[in-house]
């Protein structure tokens, strides 16, 4: 989709120009409108896929595949298994940047609050129960989590506000996709 939306602008880019020669005799205006006519495709497609390979990294740092389920990750370790929980989406497409800032916040909010337990929480109640060696084991099991968790948080954050920008800038878009996902899927 992308690559077919922005070889479509850059036709017109020659074939504008060439039909506005033809009426008028000039082709400034066509030039002029096809190139703001390709720099709109390019960026609206740019932020279009950027959300969704933003979105992507977020599922899989999160440990959460493409189904929904956890990720089979290949180390033995139940601590770097683990799903971060990411808040889910709100059910209506972002209409604005102005509308992504809750959801972007909660997410970078879980991300943080996660690898604050893995490594501040959970060695501490180690530590009471049994002493610093105990502290220290469950600081480097938690570190994949905790490194894993604010990126994915950050991931997701970005993620939204992308989608929220690409909406803000093609409303157009935006309300063809509203009509188009109601009801049919929630990953957005």
């Amino acid at each position: 989709q992308p690559f077919s939306s922005v070889g479509s602008a850059s036709k017109d880019l020659v074939v504008i120009p060439l039909q506005e020669y033809k009426q008028d005799g000039s082709i400034i205006k066509g030039i002029r409108d096809s190139t703001s006519a390709l720099a709109g495709t390019v960026a609206y497609e740019a932020l279009n896929t950027s959300a969704k390979v933003t979105r992507y990294a977020a599922n899989r740092l999160s440990g959460i595949s493409r189904g929904g389920k956890a990720s089979d990750y290949s180390s033995s370790s139940d601590e770097s298994r683990m799903i971060v929980s990411l808040p889910s989406r709100p059910d209506e497409v972002p209409s604005s940047f102005v509308d992504v800032s809750s959801h972007a916040f909660d997410s970078l909010t879980a991300g943080l609050r996660e690898a604050n337990y893995k490594i501040v929480y959970i060695p501490y109640k180690e530590y009471r129960r049994k002493g610093a060696s105990g502290a220290a084991k469950s600081v480097v099991r938690g570190i994949p989590v905790a490194v894993r968790a604010p990126l994915s948080g950050a991931s997701e954050a970005l993620s939204y506000t992308l989608l929220g920008v690409r909406n803000q800038l093609r409303p157009d878009m935006m309300k063809e996709e509203k009509a188009n996902l109601r009801g049919l899927s929630s990953d957005f």
